[in-house]
């Protein structure tokens, strides 16, 4: 008995999950080769996850694209990524 409700909570659970993505051309500059990630660690220190610190993650100066992608699984997951030169 105590499995099934396990799996009817787990099983349930799925149907809480989304994601949505959004992308931004942000200047006219090339897409570039460079790519920088900034992610929201849950239990980490470090909860910033701007344009500036993707771009200092990755070492980019211009910015060609912005992607930021947020994942909800009970509590969200966010994931900022930065291309250019």
């Amino acid at each position: 008995m105590r499995k099934l409700k396990l799996l009817t909570v787990l099983g349930g659970s799925i149907f809480f999950t989304s994601c949505v993505t959004s992308t931004y051309m942000v200047t006219d500059n090339p897409v570039g080769t460079k790519k920088g990630v900034a992610k929201l660690a849950l239990f980490g220190v470090d909860k910033d996850i701007s344009l500036e610190a993707a771009c200092k993650n990755g070492g980019i100066t211009k910015i060609g694209t912005v992607e930021v992608r947020t994942t909800y699984f009970i509590i969200p997951f966010v994931k900022t990524v930065v291309t250019g030169e």
